[in-house]
């Protein structure tokens, strides 16, 4: 390749040069510029400064990557707290909502550079893949560094995101087939009219899993597939196999039916209906429980009813019938042997 392309710039197929090779020629050039990518599913774009990658921004379609739609999805920025601080603040990039995110202390530096560094990751896990589309190298003398994140060695990140593609495809593999939809305990006990107890029940499971396998956790719902879970998870894909691999092995998710699943989710049990049924069978427990009390302390001799209780009345009934039975056998007996005496 002649590596004045790369000093005044490239613009070609993924089918006629792999992305990795202009990559690796950015770096041993040391060039310092903006390299974008672009097929139907989505475009990025990422800075070098004398080889090294200091900034990105991209857009998936079928992808959580934006910054914002993971702090939004994790719980750390609601959407009232976005529409506030774009109210009360100049937010034109990603960069200006991390400086008011760590400013409002609803961040820390920490978590955004790691929070980064996985999106980084992420953006050449997904490019990588890609068979078809275009990119183009536009060489720059000044270049922004992303105030986040650290300086990447870019063979370090083509390194990692392709071992994480080919382990991803070997877990696929397992995972097979991808429409497959799997639901969480969660699923037939949080519904729209559980309010506080589902919040309750989600703190509880947070105890039980780290904060990534918690995200992955949460897509469980009946309705999204493996496959949707793997794009949408915010922890990344190949962590989102590796969980839900964990998951299916540790019976942590069912898979999902028509019978226990999101039929059953859609139409559970009036929960007022349920509470009624727990008050009465609780109302008719304490009565029973009352009868027997009052029995067995008024039929040892302690005591008399003015009223009697259930369990009374059967003892009664039945005193009775001896009784009455009693009396026609000596009739009987009487009419057998008229001279017997009573």
């Amino acid at each position: 390749m002649n590596n004045t392309w790369v000093t005044k710039g490239l613009d070609a197929n993924l089918e006629n040069f792999e992305l990795t090779d202009i990559m690796q020629l950015i770096t041993q050039q040391a060039k310092s510029g903006f390299l974008t990518v672009k097929s139907s599913d989505g475009i990025c774009s990422w800075s070098f400064n004398e080889g090294s990658l200091v900034d990105f921004d991209c857009e998936f379609s079928n992808h959580v990557l934006e910054l914002k739609n993971i702090l939004k999805q994790s719980s750390i920025l609601s959407d009232s707290q976005l529409i506030s601080l774009h109210k009360d603040n100049y937010l034109d990039t990603n960069h200006d909502l991390e400086k008011i995110l760590i400013s409002k202390n609803i961040s820390n530096r920490e978590e955004l550079e790691r929070t980064n560094l996985r999106r980084l990751i992420e953006s050449f896990v997904i490019t990588l893949q890609w068979t078809k589309g275009r990119y183009k190298f536009i060489p720059a003398d000044k270049i922004n560094h992303h105030p986040f994140l650290a300086p990447q060695d870019v063979n370090f990140i083509i390194l990692e995101s392709l071992r994480q593609i080919d382990e991803m495809a070997v877990m696929k593999k397992r995972l097979q087939p991808l429409d497959r939809i799997f639901e969480n305990s969660l699923t037939l006990s949080d519904d729209e009219s559980s309010g506080v107890n589902g919040i309750l029940l989600q703190e509880g499971l947070k105890d039980q899993f780290d904060q990534g396998e918690f995200e992955v956790y949460k897509l469980f719902d009946g309705r999204r597939s493996l496959q949707e879970i793997i794009e949408t998870s915010i922890t990344g894909q190949f962590h989102s196999c590796d969980t839900i691999i964990n998951f299916i092995n540790r019976n942590v998710v069912a898979l999902a039916t028509t019978e226990t699943g999101y039929q059953l989710r859609k139409s559970p049990e009036p929960v007022q209906i349920r509470n009624l049924t727990g008050i009465a069978l609780l109302i008719l427990s304490g009565a029973l429980l009352l009868s027997t009390f009052l029995t067995v302390e008024f039929g040892n001799g302690r005591g008399s009813l003015k009223r009697p209780t259930l369990f009374s009345a059967i003892i009664d009934n039945l005193e009775a019938d001896q009784q009455m039975t009693q009396k026609l056998a000596r009739e009987l007996l009487k009419q057998d042997n008229p001279n017997q005496s009573e």
